[in-house]
């Protein structure tokens, strides 16, 4: 039976008491038994009742039929089908059950969504963990072809087993701090690795970024005067501390600072401010530098990530939130 029968038959109740109203209102008025004002007011409610119920049920079974005819014209992906001709099994049919099937097929398919994306999820995982262990074979393979290259060079260039140029001195001086650079860098890269693969394991300690900002100070100023750039610091006073690896901090935010200011044009000022809010601290940089990433932006940027921070780079700005270690009080 279709909805729009059952609900059209919930109306016959109203429909009778119409009637029944309609004959106590002739043989109560004809005996005299009723008040003529109950017999009104009750020929009014049933009325009143008969046309809500009537309006109500007729357009719930229009709205359902509408649905029923848009669940008919598509299928499970949502696509729409070509219109045919219905059977009369089909046209008498609850219009809820097919409803009712195609919720339930929607709700294969998201179960079945689900179940690819977390196998996605998990394949994609395995190929970050498999990358990184690669990366970090590969940074140690270079890693080892460089220090062979710089071990002979240095004993070059420390022990003269015959005379060199000046150029010939200059040429191997340039080698060995290129090799030197190269394996530094190879070495960042090795760290990355580690961190992506979850192998580096980081310290939990009470860290005063203000302390930390400022011993950086004249390594920022050295790199600074290099550049041809101003750096300016600013630390709000009295900040909680946060909780992490110091060493690793610190080495995460120089890189940053450093790379800021070695990539930021002559003239321009790189500004440093630390500060809190909300629960957290904020290192905001603005620097004039380019935003293309680094191998130092990448370390830095993993390293803190490792430690809960939200690192956020954008035109000639640079925002770190890192968390706040809460102070408990007891009673």
């Amino acid at each position: 039976m279709k909805v729009a029968h059952r609900l059209f038959i919930a109306v016959v109740p109203a429909v009778l008491g119409v009637l029944l109203v309609a004959a106590l209102a002739y043989w109560g008025q004809y005996a005299h038994a009723a008040p003529l004002i109950v017999v009104l007011t009750a020929a009014v409610a049933a009325v009143a009742s008969l046309v809500i119920t009537w309006h109500n049920t007729r357009y719930v079974a229009l709205r359902i039929e509408q649905l029923a005819e848009k669940v008919h014209g598509r299928d499970a992906t949502g696509d729409r089908r070509a219109t045919t001709t219905a059977s009369p099994d089909a046209a008498s049919a609850d219009e809820l059950d097919a409803i009712e099937s195609v919720v339930d097929r929607f709700a294969a398919a998201i179960v079945a969504a689900d179940a690819r994306r977390a196998q996605a999820e998990h394949s994609a995982d395995a190929r970050v963990r498999e990358h990184a262990a690669l990366l970090a074979d590969l940074s140690d393979a270079l890693t080892n072809a460089v220090t062979e290259v710089r071990l002979p060079l240095h004993i070059l260039l420390e022990n003269h087993f015959g005379d060199l140029n000046e150029t010939q001195e200059e040429m191997l001086e340039a080698a060995r701090a290129a090799a030197e650079v190269g394996t530094t860098a190879l070495g960042r890269v090795g760290e990355i690795a580690a961190l992506d693969g979850g192998t580096d394991v980081l310290r939990r300690d009470r860290v005063k970024l203000g302390d930390l900002l400022e011993s950086l100070r004249p390594t920022l100023d050295a790199e600074a005067a290099r550049a041809g750039a101003v750096v300016r610091l600013d630390v709000q006073p009295a900040l909680p501390g946060v909780l992490g690896d110091r060493a690793r901090l610190h080495e995460a935010i120089g890189l940053l600072l450093g790379d800021c200011v070695r990539r930021s044009p002559r003239g321009a000022e790189v500004a440093v401010s630390l500060e809190g809010a909300a629960g957290t601290l904020r290192l905001d940089v603005r620097h004039g530098a380019q935003t293309a990433p680094t191998v130092d932006w990448v370390l830095a940027q993993r390293i803190l990530l490792a430690h809960g921070a939200n690192v956020a780079r954008g035109p000639q700005r640079l925002t770190v939130t890192i968390p706040a270690m809460q102070l408990v009080v007891t009673a």
